[in-house]
């Protein structure tokens, strides 16, 4: 008898402990970003897109979600990106990858001395939240050598260095989607948007940088 209700606690108690760790609400991922965040020239982005990778690459305990949307900037007085979206999913982690059309020559001849000030004052806003997510900032891919206004030159010799200023300023930790990517031209069809492997290797450093967190 005694033996029989030991197996009948045991059991009990297995049961309440799997329930509570499936009922485990799984971390929140916000990709923010543009259209490289979208999945802008990629067939299906709900599951070739970075941010459905990087859902792939960490598993069911993140929920990854996309915010991204096409030709917005960090820079308010330009096309900026809304991120009241993001701001209301209540992240545990937010990803920003801002700063591709930050680049073209009217916006960023206009308004850069502005950037870094935006900039901080987004991931502060994050901050703020009750879910007091950790926001990372991502340093733009390449361009080969850009479309529509969008300049490798100026990515990398003025947006670039802003962004790791902005990030600074803010005590965040930047991801460098630049580097890796280098010698992926192939992976650009347009110049400036990634293919699907292009996507794949962006959600491999992004999630690098998050399990490192």
């Amino acid at each position: 008898m005694f033996l029989r209700l030991r197996f009948v606690i045991l059991s009990c108690a297995m049961l309440v402990l799997s329930k509570a760790g499936n009922a485990a609400d799984p971390l929140r991922v916000a990709c923010v970003g543009d259209s490289i965040t979208q999945g802008v020239g990629i067939l299906h982005p709900e599951k070739d897109g970075y941010p459905a990778r990087l859902q792939e690459i960490l598993g069911t305990s993140w929920s990854v979600k996309n915010f991204g949307v096409g030709g917005r900037t960090m820079l308010r007085k330009a096309d900026p990106f809304d991120h009241r979206p993001a701001l209301g999913s209540s992240p545990d982690i937010v990803v920003i990858a801002l700063g591709t059309n930050d680049s073209k020559t009217p916006i960023w001849s206009g308004h850069k001395g502005e950037f870094v000030a935006d900039y901080v004052a987004m991931i502060k806003e994050f901050q703020a939240l009750p879910s007091h997510p950790q926001v990372l900032a991502c340093l733009p891919p390449p361009a080969f050598p850009g479309n529509w206004g969008i300049t490798e030159e100026t990515i990398v010799g003025e947006v670039i260095p802003a962004i790791k200023q902005a990030a600074q300023q803010a005590g965040i930790s930047v991801i460098d989607l630049h580097t890796p990517l280098l010698e992926s031209k192939p992976w650009f069809p347009d110049t400036v948007h990634p293919n699907e492997a292009g996507a794949q290797r962006i959600a491999e450093v992004v999630a690098a940088a998050i399990k490192a967190k």
